[in-house]
């Protein structure tokens, strides 16, 4: 609701899967900068920051030297992280330039709006009682529903067919930049076996029943795992730490 009350008259809205994925592709393309957008790498969330350097290794759960986080306030500056408006921070942006988006690569996650349907054609509200968006409909994981938001107009909101398993990529919608990314490989972080999308190697996972909706972006920690290209599912229920942008059209 704070997204689509943000600017009724220039049409506000949470970011769609297909509008995140328009803006990937046109990152990609020759409107865009066009190689891997940097992650932004700051463990506080600050916004506009990328990383010093482009990260060599995938999600470690430390911080690694091809990894490196630096947590910092708002306009200063850490040693493995620089500000939005600076030569290195120039790379976070899809452009390459200041006029760019920014935190499309690491940072939090970013909640968007692409529901996965029910056996019954009906979006879901969320993987169960514990786990909802506060809108009106069935849970994806266990049998029951919930009456609360009605569900905007479909105009807002993308939908994907049911699933159970989160590697059933053919769902996607073209255009969306998922299902695209591959082929996909398997690569092995320690006890971790996370999945890579042969765009620039992000890690990506399909939204399936236990996590009915969609993130992307991936979090600062991911190394090179995150990106542009990254996405992943959620429960449909309040996360930390993920995020939304909004849309507008002007």
């Amino acid at each position: 609701l704070n997204s689509y009350n943000y600017k009724r008259e220039y049409d506000s809205h949470m970011m769609k899967n297909t509008e995140w994925g328009a803006v990937a592709y046109l990152q990609h393309s020759m409107y865009g900068s066009r190689s891997s957008v940097r992650v932004n790498n700051n463990s506080n969330y600050v916004t506009g920051y990328s990383s010093v350097t482009e990260p060599t290794c995938g999600y470690t759960a430390d911080n690694r030297d091809c990894n490196k986080q630096k947590g910092t306030s708002l306009n200063s500056d850490g040693t493995y992280t620089k500000r939005y408006n600076s030569e290195v921070g120039y790379f976070a942006s899809t452009t390459g330039n200041i006029t760019g988006i920014y935190d499309m690569s690491g940072g939090a996650h970013d909640s968007i709006m692409g529901v996965m349907l029910y056996t019954n054609g009906q979006p879901c509200a969320g993987r169960d009682a514990t786990y909802t968006s506060g809108f009106t409909g069935p849970f994806c994981n266990t049998a029951g529903s919930i009456t609360g938001i009605s569900f905007p107009n479909s105009k807002y909101y993308d939908t994907y067919l049911y699933g159970t398993d989160n590697k059933y990529y053919n769902r996607r919608i073209l255009g969306d930049a998922t299902g695209e990314m591959g082929p996909f490989v398997h690569i092995q972080y320690g006890t971790v076996l996370r999945t890579i999308g042969s765009w620039y190697r992000d890690e990506i996972y399909f939204i399936y029943a236990y996590k009915p909706w969609i993130t992307r972006g991936g979090g600062h920690e991911y190394g090179s795992d995150t990106g542009i290209f990254s996405y992943g599912p959620t429960t449909g229920g309040m996360e930390y730490p993920v995020g939304y942008r909004i849309v507008l059209a002007i």
